[in-house]
């Protein structure tokens, strides 16, 4: 099951392994002493630059392909991992099974498939690191091969801008084939540096970021590249896209809504219910929620207090409610089961192009010639 779906026994197993150290990335930060850089799984730069979520199929007898589990849908979210919210990587990997049951509950028609992303300052030694759009145990994996930052160099700002410029950019999703838009998350306690600059580009996602960029339908001037604002504004064209603030500085309540609009803004006081504030974003985006059964769901479902589970209502009552129900062929897309004539078509085949079963007189017939 561990191919499909992430278990505990998946969790507990990378769990198992990383225990030695002093956190669950201590492996990955010896390496980066060592000098051998990040793995290339969650190198911004490796395996192609562009992250893709793609439908699992597999091939039958038959020749036609079958959807597994149902559509891809792609969840991104990036941590802010820098001075106090340093081992927000710690707490997501130690929270993973508990966000993924969530998610799944109010996801059920999709295959889940998750890209974990954290950044930092451009002081730091590493901008930016992101998995690929994964599935199952591979998930909890890719996030102890990142290497936060923890302490940080720089301070009055990060730098989740290159972050979310992948993500709009360098992202290739097959929920958005249909219509439809992933989620996507960024969770921080500081504003964000402007602008976007090109040499950054390349240092986060190598020499071959242009070329990327063009292979995945953008050309951008190098001179002229989007401010942040029009970057979300991108993002929203293709994923559901939210900013968690942490805490209550002054910048930064003040610098984020002129990048994002305010129903898309939410305010935590920290990151331990972060599983349940994502699950009750989707739930309420995707219409498997309302408000009026948000409070029961999480009381009963995440196991949360009466109390948290108003606090988590009054965060998440302004956002967009019902929005993914709103798009194109929301109530069309196909379902586990479907069958294909080819890998990467969009919709099943008919009844009609289904092939005939023999009937029991022409298989015994046939069976004496």
């Amino acid at each position: 099951m561990g191919e499909y779906y992430l278990t505990e026994d998946d969790h507990r197993k990378v769990s198992d392994q990383t225990k030695k150290g002093h956190s669950r990335t201590a492996k990955a930060e010896e390496a980066h002493r060592q000098g051998k850089g990040l793995d290339p799984l969650v190198d911004p730069a490796g395996f192609g630059v562009i992250r893709r979520s793609l439908n699992r199929v597999e091939q039958l007898p038959n020749q036609f392909f079958k959807l597994l589990i149902g559509i891809a849908m792609l969840i991104e979210y990036r941590l802010d991992t820098t001075g106090s919210m340093g081992n927000n990587i710690d707490l997501a990997f130690d929270s993973l099974t508990r966000a993924y049951e969530l998610l799944r509950k109010v996801l059920k028609r999709y295959d889940l498939q998750i890209i974990t992303s954290i950044f930092a300052d451009y002081l730091d030694d590493y901008i930016l690191c992101r998995s690929q759009a994964e599935m199952g145990i591979k998930i909890a994996e890719q996030m102890t091969m990142m290497v936060p930052e923890r302490d940080g160099k720089g301070n009055h700002g990060e730098d989740p801008q290159y972050g979310l410029f992948g993500a709009a950019f360098l992202t290739s999703a097959d929920i958005n084939r249909y219509g439809l838009k992933s989620y996507d998350f960024t969770v921080t306690d500081e504003p964000s540096h402007e602008p976007i600059y090109a040499d950054y580009l390349v240092r986060v996602f190598g020499p071959t970021v242009f070329e990327k960029l063009n292979e995945n339908g953008f050309n951008f001037d190098k001179d002229n590249l989007p401010t942040v604002k029009e970057t979300i504004d991108w993002l929203l064209k293709r994923a559901h896209a939210f900013v968690f603030i942490v805490g209550d500085r002054r910048d930064t309540l003040a610098y984020w809504p002129t990048v994002i609009s305010k129903d898309r803004i939410i305010f935590l006081e920290d990151t331990r219910l972060l599983p349940e504030v994502q699950a009750a974003i989707i739930g309420l985006t995707e219409g498997t929620l309302t408000l009026a059964s948000l409070e029961e769901f999480l009381i009963t479902e995440a196991n949360l207090s009466t109390e948290q589970a108003k606090m988590i209502k009054r965060a998440v009552a302004g956002i967009p409610i019902g929005a993914q129900t709103l798009l194109e062929n929301f109530d069309k897309i196909p379902l586990a089961g479907s069958l294909f004539k080819e890998k990467r078509d969009l919709w099943p085949v008919t009844p009609d192009e289904l092939p005939k079963e023999e009937s029991k007189e022409k298989k015994a017939k046939n069976k004496w010639l």
